[in-house]
């Protein structure tokens, strides 16, 4: 979740001052403790009096620290810098329709301790407010370091104005939950869509800057997250990657929002599990081999068609986007190598062979949301993303 400058923008001192501030300080991040000033004033292009100049608001900001550099060779060792990850912290959650899940993430992304509590069935979002304000605040609290800012992760629609405008895991339309969260916790609330928050931890552990993604996430839903050239895209109603309760030719049942053939219906988790218990999954994960019951050989079944149901939906995102790269996320993830090589198999058919790539599992598992929503809680208010190597 990425902001980017207008060119209807002026470029007054203050915004380039803000703009010069988040380049040193994502450079300090990158950089893991192994930056010097003149190395950010060289990799940047800003004059080295600029960089002192931030890098001191920086200092006394509690954002970054200066140590001493060994020797190498002639003349005082350059100081180096790195990010402060003992004085500040954020809060992270991960809103389900059964559960919240919330933690403590550093400023290098270091996720510290977690916790989660169960929801009242339909949960309202007084409920979820009831449920995660003492959580967070006990994580905090245990945490000592000066809260940021908290980022929630929810499954649905979230509007420019922090408002979640549809989600329907949860039945809720147009639900203020950023608004009581920040009055209740005392700190900055950012709200972000599940598989959006996926993609921007994605993006924080991308090998190589700059990488384009297809991120799925798949649970009680379907949604997706685009990361386009290091960024990830969110449409202009923030509504890019809704493609649940879309038809791509996979199924022909009715679908919970009325419609009939969403992808939802043959390819979500629900839809794969029928009522058998999700660590049924860990049962038929490995592809080939004889399975015990008619119930395992059912549920692989599903799986493998919600793979080729899926692939369906990646050969026209990828197709339209040019990108290879996908990461599947969410509980599914327990179908393992079964899903990924349904999902592989299916693509070899419908495209090129030089355009199959063989798809990944997200990197932080079940943290990917909220250390995505913290990730997207860190660039809201800093302007930044770190970068777990």
């Amino acid at each position: 979740m990425t902001r980017s400058v207008r060119i209807t923008e002026k470029a007054t001192p203050a915004v380039l001052r803000e703009r010069n501030t988040e380049l040193v300080l994502q450079s300090v991040l990158a950089g893991g403790g192994t930056v010097s000033r003149a190395d950010i004033a060289r990799s940047t292009g800003l004059a080295r009096a600029v960089v002192s100049q931030i890098m001191e608001g920086l200092v006394s900001r509690r954002l970054v620290v200066e140590e001493a550099g060994r020797p190498s060779g002639r003349g005082k060792p350059a100081t180096l810098l790195r990010i402060d990850t003992e004085r500040h912290c954020l809060l992270m959650a991960d809103v389900r329709p059964a559960e919240v899940l919330g933690g403590v993430v550093g400023l290098d992304g270091a996720i510290g301790a977690t916790a989660r509590t169960a929801l009242p069935a339909r949960p309202r979002g007084a409920d979820v407010v009831a449920a995660l304000v003492p959580m967070l605040t006990a994580l905090a609290g245990d945490d000592r370091r000066a809260v940021l800012s908290a980022g929630i992760a929810v499954p649905g629609i979230v509007s420019p104005e922090q408002r979640v405008i549809e989600a329907l895991q949860l039945r809720w339309r147009d639900v203020d939950l950023a608004g009581p969260l920040a009055a209740a916790l005392g700190h900055e609330v950012v709200l972000v869509n599940d598989a959006t928050a996926v993609g921007m931890s994605e993006l924080s552990v991308q090998s190589r800057a700059g990488d384009s993604v297809i991120v799925l996430h798949i649970a009680g839903g379907i949604g997706s997250a685009i990361l386009l050239d290091g960024r990830v895209h969110l449409g202009e109603r923030q509504r890019a990657g809704e493609v649940g309760h879309i038809d791509v030719g996979v199924s022909d049942r009715r679908c919970e929002c009325g419609r009939r053939g969403c992808l939802e219906t043959v390819a979500s988790l629900p839809a794969v599990l029928a009522g058998a218990p999700v660590e049924l999954l860990d049962a038929v994960s490995s592809p080939g081999g004889a399975l015990a019951t008619p119930e395992l050989e059912a549920l692989a079944a599903r799986v493998d068609h919600a793979g080729r149901s899926l692939a369906a939906l990646l050969c026209v995102q990828a197709a339209i986007l040019d990108i290879g790269d996908v990461v599947i996320d969410g509980p599914i993830r327990r179908a393992g190598e079964r899903l990924l090589d349904a999902i592989e198999r299916e693509l070899a058919v419908r495209l090129p062979p030089s355009d199959v790539r063989r798809p990944r599992f997200s990197t932080m598992a079940e943290n990917s949301i909220m250390h995505g929503a913290a990730a997207t809680a860190m660039h809201h208010r800093l302007g930044v993303i770190w970068h777990v190597a």
